[in-house]
């Protein structure tokens, strides 16, 4: 599992420097980085005083979220969440995706972010409307000359599959050892998660298929 996973950007806009919408952004952040891990881009409306988040789905159509009414500045006070699919050149698109407010069919989560962040993952998995999603891998060179000053390298390429990581690291291995001339000193027994070790005039070089996290494809 790479430790760098994939998150979407955050929303450009002047609000970034509203105190009100930097309070409300802290004060959800648990709720908004979840949908950012979707990846959905998220942002907090303020609107005549009423506060709710959007999280936009790749067909051009929004998720509002709020509550009874308008989100409270305290989390702790917000009774559950409503959540429906919205899109504001198509008035017909009303669409319930979760709520969990006193009178809904999940009202038993009232504000726990865990089971909404749940609920919305599938739905928005179920009808593709989260960008989709590729692993990256790369190979890397990690070792140390023969003076002990360490030297590591990623490889320029990443790929957008383990399969073509693990050939692009057959090639590299062969040209270190056919003209290179380093010598072979060991070998991990995975072909999906190949790893082996160098050595040439004291200096040690290991060679591995990284993994580089997510993007959006």
């Amino acid at each position: 599992m790479s430790d760098n996973p994939l998150i979407a950007p955050l929303p450009r806009h002047r609000n970034l420097a509203d105190p009100l919408w930097v309070r409300l952004w802290n004060a959800y952040e648990p709720l908004i980085s979840g949908l950012r891990r979707i990846p959905l881009t998220t942002d907090v409306e303020i609107s005549g005083g009423e506060f709710g988040i959007t999280a936009e789905l790749t067909d051009g159509s929004h998720l509002w979220i709020a509550s009874t009414g308008s989100l409270s500045l305290d989390p702790s006070e917000t009774e559950g969440f409503l959540v429906r699919r919205a899109h504001s050149g198509t008035p017909t698109v009303d669409e319930l995706v979760y709520d969990s407010t006193p009178d809904g069919p999940q009202a038993e989560h009232r504000n726990n972010v865990v089971p909404l962040i749940t609920a919305i993952a599938a739905f928005t998995a179920a009808r593709r409307l989260a960008p989709p999603v590729i692993d990256l891998f790369s190979i890397r060179t990690v070792g140390a000359s023969e003076t002990h000053k360490p030297h590591s390298m990623q490889g320029p390429d990443l790929f957008s599959s383990r399969e073509e990581a693990v050939r692009e690291y057959g090639q590299l291995t062969h040209r270190i050892e056919y003209e290179a001339g380093w010598r072979l000193i060991y070998q991990s027994d995975s072909t999906d998660w190949p790893l082996s070790i160098w050595d040439a005039d004291g200096s040690v070089l290991t060679v591995f298929v990284a993994d580089e996290g997510q993007a959006m494809s």
